[in-house]
């Protein structure tokens, strides 16, 4: 067990000071050395490794650490699962999204168990765990990978995250990564006054996915959202028929005006929105 003897010397002063004056509490060994004008990444190593064990510092990953706040203790320390997301990437580009992203959009009343990042590479493994938190890196190609930006997580930080249409579109698309159907429905339910309808329909022929569009249109009808979406999305539609809620039992009722699958009841979608 980590005592947490905060005990700071000469070089581990240099090396706090150097990241507190930029505001910047995680950081990699690269910019550690270049913090410390090291011409060795060795004795740097040594020093990160040394800081860690003395409860100054947290290693999240190889290669990633984390400054703990002096008057925490170090057993307990967890730092903002959405501040950190973006240092456990590398190189690749990433937004938070999926129940991560209706978290923070206050599309959801039940907190997230983990972290999920949708990444424009594949990261192996693709899920990581930092003391009780699992971070899940979701990999989406070019034509999948839009509709991010800059959002508030508290009083002073952004993160990269899903805008609100992408936050759906995506949740449509693997509705096992948000909750399931009728936690997105209870999402669409609670922001229809506010959604950007033109830019949902412009997502849904960008991320070119009919599986989305029939998802969309159906719960769209379910939820009584009149707007001529509904007319894009018709055209869009195809005879094939695929799942409301994959991962369930194929049966249920075949609906020809959404080409859906409706293998989930429409009232236990409808029932906890309206209770």
């Amino acid at each position: 067990m980590n005592t947490g003897y905060k005990t700071i010397r000469n070089r581990s002063s240099e090396l706090l000071a150097a990241f507190n004056q930029r505001g910047q509490a995680c950081f990699t060994v690269l910019e550690a050395v270049k913090a410390l004008n090291s011409e060795q990444n060795k004795p740097v190593l040594d020093l990160l490794s040394d800081m860690t064990k003395r409860g100054l510092l947290m290693r999240l990953k190889t290669g990633v650490y984390h400054i703990i706040p002096y008057d925490q203790d170090v057993n307990d320390f967890m730092p903002d699962w959405h501040l950190i997301a973006g240092h456990l990437v590398g190189d690749a580009e990433y937004y938070i999204g999926y129940y991560s992203a209706m978290q923070i959009h206050s599309l959801i009343t039940q907190p997230a168990l983990k972290e999920q990042i949708v990444v424009n590479k594949q990261i192996l493994p693709a899920k990581l765990k930092i003391k009780n938190t699992e971070f899940q890196f979701i990999y989406h190609n070019d034509k999948h990978f839009f509709g991010s930006k800059k959002t508030f997580v508290d009083s002073f930080n952004k993160v990269n995250c899903s805008d609100v249409e992408k936050t759906i579109i995506d949740a449509l698309f693997k509705p096992d990564y948000a909750g399931g159907i009728s936690q997105i429905a209870k999402a669409i339910h609670k922001k229809k006054s506010e959604l950007d309808y033109i830019k949902l329909g412009q997502y849904v022929q960008e991320f070119e996915s009919l599986s989305v569009a029939k998802r969309l249109g159906y719960l769209l009808e379910l939820l009584d959202i009149k707007h001529p979406i509904l007319e894009t999305l018709q055209l869009i539609k195809t005879k094939s028929y695929f799942t409301l809620e994959p991962g369930y039992p194929k049966t249920g009722k075949r609906l020809s005006r959404w080409n859906i699958l409706e293998n989930i009841d429409p009232q236990s979608i409808l029932s906890p929105i309206h209770s």
